[in-house]
């Protein structure tokens, strides 16, 4: 069999060589599929003599991004990649740094994002959101058990695989928090249209509250399809969260549960003190309503388990400098299988044949960064009529 090594060294700026070195490591790097905020995604294979994967790239040249996140963010980040280990956290392969670029290689989710699902399939039935979300909660609380904080929660940074498990993504705000001090962050980061209360007034705030926040919004999005808050006026939207000045579309009102009602309440709680729990979302009634999801399965378990044998005392053992004068290829974090494997649809109360049929999902996550940035601010509707152009 052989393999094409797709090379765009004019458009990207990288050298052939460091390509090259990719290669002899058994990467190869594909197609364009975003640009971040700090470095391009691509598609991506590992090749072996036996197999094939498919993986996605994270590329950042630490030469062009700002010093504060070069000295503070990206080593942070990569200090928690090298830990997490999630069923329903996208897995890292493995992180190379060549010279100043670092290529951090994760799982391919086939589906693509959360917020492009939607989109496109509309809002969610509860039988299928009541599944996906309590993954995302389990993955929340694994982290908040080693406490680490996400701090960038959104549709956006949430992947569908191709058997349809949700996986938390992108770490790049993430830290560690001190368990010990409940205001534990002063670093005003996360989507605006998904940021609380007290990180709009730039307070010190709870990082593990403002995820529960976030992760509100995000269930309010999966089975409403439109977001609570409009964010084009910081101050006006700040006096609605305050207020509770937020609806549910007509159209679906009447078609969501009490019990979810109650869980997005309880998690857009404006008093960070009052707030949700992971513990109490997992064992509200509206996740009870599905029996299967009451009980964690052998690999929630351990996962779970595995997060309070971490060691606190080696928190803050960071990587305290990314060394861009290195001429070689080194393995920051050496290649990993996942380790986990998810048993979704056997817990859905849903068609798996519906499930099956949805394919042409699969290449959703390669829509442009313009067109994905358009489509999310069509969910940002303030009447039932403006929103009938995305219904």
């Amino acid at each position: 069999m052989v393999f094409l090594f797709y090379n765009k060294t004019l458009e990207t700026g990288y050298k052939t060589s460091t390509t090259n070195a990719l290669r002899r490591e058994g990467y190869i790097i594909l197609d364009h599929i975003s640009n971040g905020s700090y470095g391009e995604v691509r598609h991506s294979k590992y090749i072996t003599e036996n197999s094939e994967q498919d993986l996605v790239v994270k590329i950042i040249d630490t030469h062009q991004t700002s010093k504060d996140y070069v000295t503070k963010f990206l080593p942070r980040e990569l200090d928690i990649l090298r830990k997490i280990n999630h069923p329903y956290i996208i897995y890292t392969h493995s992180i190379l740094q060549r010279k100043a670029v670092l290529f951090i290689f994760m799982a391919y989710a086939g589906k693509g994002e959360l917020l492009q699902y939607v989109i496109k399939e509309g809002p969610l039935k509860e039988n299928r959101a009541r599944v996906w979300f309590r993954q995302l909660v389990l993955a929340l609380q694994y982290l908040h058990t080693m406490d680490i904080v996400h701090r960038d929660i959104k549709c956006e940074n949430i992947l569908i695989t191709n058997n349809f498990t949700m996986k938390l993504a992108d770490f790049g705000f993430s830290r560690f928090v001190n368990r010990s001090k409940r205001l534990n962050c002063n670093t005003y980061c996360c989507s605006i249209a998904y940021a609380p209360p007290e990180v709009l007034n730039t307070r010190p705030y709870d990082g593990k509250a403002s995820d529960i926040w976030s992760l509100g919004v995000v269930l309010y999005v999966m089975i409403n399809k439109k977001m609570p808050f409009n964010d084009s006026n910081v101050k006006l939207m700040y006096k609605q969260q305050v207020k509770r000045e937020w609806h549910y579309r007509s159209s679906v009102e009447q078609m969501i549960s009490q019990e979810a009602k109650t869980c997005v309440y309880n998690m857009l709680q404006p008093e960070a003190k009052k707030r949700w729990t992971t513990d109490k979302i997992l064992n509200s009634e509206w996740i009870k309503m599905n029996p299967k999801l009451i009980t964690m399965n052998e690999n929630e378990t351990l996962a779970l388990v595995e997060a309070m044998k971490i060691n606190q005392t080696k928190h803050n053992q960071h990587l305290k400098k990314i060394d861009s004068n290195n001429t070689g290829t080194q393995q920051l974090l050496n290649k990993r299988p996942p380790k986990f494997e998810s048993h979704t649809q056997s817990m859905l109360s849903v068609d798996v044949n519906e499930l099956n049929s949805e394919n042409k999902l699969s290449k959703v996550h390669s829509i442009r960064r313009s067109a994905r940035v358009l489509n999310a601010n069509k969910l940002l509707v303030d009447s039932d009529n403006s929103s009938k152009d995305i219904l």
